[in-house]
């Protein structure tokens, strides 16, 4: 997720949601530190996870939601395949 923000950052908002991640929570945070990580991360609070929680409905880690400027969700992307960010974010930017 590092390497796919540099790469769209002046086209695309990233935001890491930490969702129940209580006993993991320095482990993630870890993570994205190692990678130098240039985008917010917020640990969710239970108003956060009442609002997005239902999005993540897979259960598997990592798992991302698209999100146009008007608040819509494009698209439910699991696991951490860059080039599959990548197809998302420009068909998203293509729309």
């Amino acid at each position: 997720m590092a390497l796919i923000s540099e790469e769209y950052n002046d086209k695309v908002g990233f935001v890491t949601i930490l969702l129940g991640m209580e006993n993991d929570r320095n482990t993630a945070i870890q993570i994205t530190d190692s990678v130098n990580a240039q985008f917010l991360t917020i640990d969710a609070n239970e108003s956060v996870i009442m609002s997005f929680g239902k999005h993540f409905e897979s259960g598997y880690i990592p798992e991302s939601i698209l999100i146009d400027n008007d608040g819509n969700i494009i698209e439910s992307i699991v696991g951490g395949d860059p080039d599959v960010y990548r197809t998302a974010i420009e068909n998203a930017l293509n729309r």
